[in-house]
């Protein structure tokens, strides 16, 4: 099988001639070790964020840019290692908002600001949302799409539910904590425009020719709470993927926290794929557990960075065997880099998702066989 073709092969529920292993484009630096582990069988995924227009006519958003102090080691290292800092102001006729970001063009933007700071801004932040209008814009994704080929997938990136948007791009969680607990009203009147534009938004990203739509939801237990689970991301999940059902796309979610306290509701969601599930030391659900726990849906697992972190290179071999054992016999399963473990700039970066597909390339073949002995205990 192309890796293209093994990937959707387990994102559709088929069997897989290999257990596909998979890093995002941009976690993987160009050159003679990206073009090894190519033909190693590494899936490349890259992501479009633009399927969908956005157009406010009655608001305007103004973007300073700055690249933050650097030392001089950082002067010596490429671009994707610097630090921008993103200052944006919303203008309305009823105000203005500002939220600020710092950026690493490797990765994604963080905020250092959040957006409502004060129960007085909801005014303005509902006056935005309601001005907000969707329209569809595929050509990128199209293009991305043809320059990849059957080296990978690509996905086109939905936003985060509303509550979750709420929580880490509007609020912040102390603010989110608060607001919660003493402006409900406000809260909830907040949460439900949103959640109305939200799916306005998946409505044009289903009309698209992306099949895999991808939501960075970024859940861990630690921060959203069963309750709030339940109560406001399981009601969206059902109206989005019914969305997204229609037009026979994939619903992935990426769930990549401490999910034990949320694993029974998370089974009763209709996500068709988990997206960077992370297990121990990161994450607090082993991948039997999980396997187990969410039958019917594919649980694609990100390697945990710790384990190279903290242990070195012998360890990422011993933890790659170990995954793969927990994971026998592999149906529904495909392993996965998602985040940078490391310098990714370095070599020595390189050599972890070597000796990742290596592994796979030596172990994972369809149906798994668990390796005995085992070089460490099955997670």
């Amino acid at each position: 099988m192309k890796v293209k073709e093994r990937m959707m092969a387990v994102l559709h529920h088929e069997e897989p001639d290999v257990i596909p292993f998979s890093a995002y484009t941009v976690l993987v630096p160009r050159g003679d070790v990206e073009r090894e582990l190519r033909s190693m069988g590494l899936c490349l995924v890259d992501v479009v964020y633009g399927v969908h227009g956005i157009n406010t006519p009655d608001v305007k958003m103004q973007t300073t840019e700055a690249v933050a102090s650097l030392n001089a080691n950082d002067r010596l290292l490429c671009v994707t290692k610097q630090k921008h800092v993103l200052d944006r102001v919303y203008f309305t006729p009823l105000g203005k908002l500002n939220e600020k970001y710092t950026a690493n063009y490797a990765t994604s933007e963080w905020p250092a600001e959040w957006v409502i700071k004060d129960v007085k801004d909801y005014e303005v932040a509902e006056y935005i949302l309601d001005d907000t209008e969707f329209f569809p814009r595929y050509d990128d994704f199209v293009k991305a799409e043809k320059m990849m080929g059957n080296d990978g997938i690509v996905e086109a990136i939905a936003p985060k539910s509303p509550i979750q948007s709420m929580l880490y791009e509007l609020l912040g969680y102390k603010t989110f904590a608060l607001h919660y607990h003493l402006h409900r009203k406000e809260f909830d009147q907040l949460f439900r425009l949103y959640t109305r534009k939200q799916l306005e938004m998946y409505k044009v990203i289903a009309e698209s020719p992306a099949e895999v739509i991808l939501s960075f939801e970024n859940i861990t237990g630690t921060m959203t709470s069963p309750k709030i689970f339940e109560e406001y991301c399981m009601p969206f999940y059902n109206e989005a993927a019914q969305i997204l059902h229609s037009k026979d796309k994939i619903f992935m979610v990426h769930l990549d926290g401490k999910l034990k306290c949320l694993r029974d509701l998370i089974a009763k969601t209709p996500i068709d794929v988990i997206e960077a599930f992370t297990p121990p030391p990161i994450g607090d659900m082993t991948i039997e557990e999980a396997l187990a726990t969410w039958k019917g849906k594919v649980l694609w697992t990100n390697f945990p960075a710790t384990e190279y972190l903290e242990a070195g290179l012998e360890r990422v071999e011993k933890e790659t065997i170990s995954m793969l054992n927990s994971a026998a016999p592999g149906r529904d399963f495909a392993m996965a880099v998602t985040e940078d473990i490391g310098d990714i700039m370095s070599l020595e970066y390189m050599k972890v998702l070597t000796t990742i597909a290596r592994q796979v390339a030596e172990h994972g073949a369809y149906p798994l066989a668990k390796t005995s002995p085992s070089p460490v205990a099955c997670r």
